[in-house]
């Protein structure tokens, strides 16, 4: 089987770049595409909150792409980061989870749920911040029935913690040989080329995208596929902290 994809969007909240959501949510819809839209129950993050609000019923929007498909993360609860914690993933040194107490991000994730149900959102996907949470978080999501977790090193979709793990460690799209990888994407953050390349991706690819339920089905508890994630996610950290090496050092020439 070849590689199959899926996308995820990160920071959906009422401030944002809508111009260039609305432009990808356009090729997404002709090439029958459902993503994973990370949203943020209560968005208190002062740089997003810098881009102009939506106009109209931002929960409306979020509900009819909800009906056209897309899968509804929660993504954090206010993307306000506590702690300078990387958790589990260990790829940013920023938190707004990891390392807190096991009440504090229960409390925090059931406020973002209840947030969510109120405006008729009910999520099984959880989308952290950052990549960023520890084992506490994920005993609290599974206590507050989340199956899903779109985050992990491994080359297939694995069942780990008693959740499972969508693969999540590249954010340019990119052909692969094999497994499930799920490309995130910061609309806000998105440069003009970059858009045309996620275009032009996935007009060539469409046909290899995945739902998440789709991906979900094919989750699997084989140890094979956790120690390939565990190599995967080692030299990924590895390469990170020698590119963040390279870049002090011409910084500091």
């Amino acid at each position: 089987m070849s590689a199959r994809y899926l996308i995820r969007l990160d920071d959906i909240a009422p401030h944002m770049d809508w111009p260039r959501f609305e432009r990808l949510s356009q090729v997404f819809d002709k090439f029958s595409l459902r993503p994973l839209l990370g949203v943020i129950p209560d968005n208190q993050d002062p740089q997003l909150r810098e881009f102009p609000k939506f106009v109209g019923d931002f929960w409306e929007k979020v509900r009819s792409l909800q009906a056209r498909g897309w899968e509804i993360c929660q993504h954090g609860f206010q993307h306000v980061y506590a702690t300078h914690d990387c958790g589990l993933m260990g790829v940013n040194g920023l938190s707004e989870f990891a390392g807190l107490p096991f009440e504090v991000q229960l409390d925090k994730l059931m406020c973002g749920q209840r947030i969510l149900r109120e405006h008729g959102l009910n999520c099984e996907t959880f989308m952290a911040p950052s990549h960023s949470f520890d084992r506490l978080t994920l005993r609290a999501l599974r206590e507050l029935g989340f199956t899903t977790v779109t985050d992990g090193f491994a080359p297939w979709p694995s069942i780990e913690h008693g959740l499972i793990f969508l693969p999540q460690w590249l954010a340019n799209p990119r052909v692969l040989p094999l497994g499930v990888q799920t490309f995130c994407l910061h609309v806000n953050e998105m440069t003009e080329g970059q858009i045309r390349h996620v275009e032009q991706f996935v007009a060539d690819h469409h046909r290899e995208f995945l739902t998440c339920d789709e991906a979900r089905s094919l989750a699997t508890p084989q140890t094979l596929n956790r120690v390939a994630g565990q190599i995967i996610g080692s030299t990924l950290r590895r390469l990170k902290t020698i590119r963040r090496s390279l870049r002090r050092r011409r910084n500091s020439a």
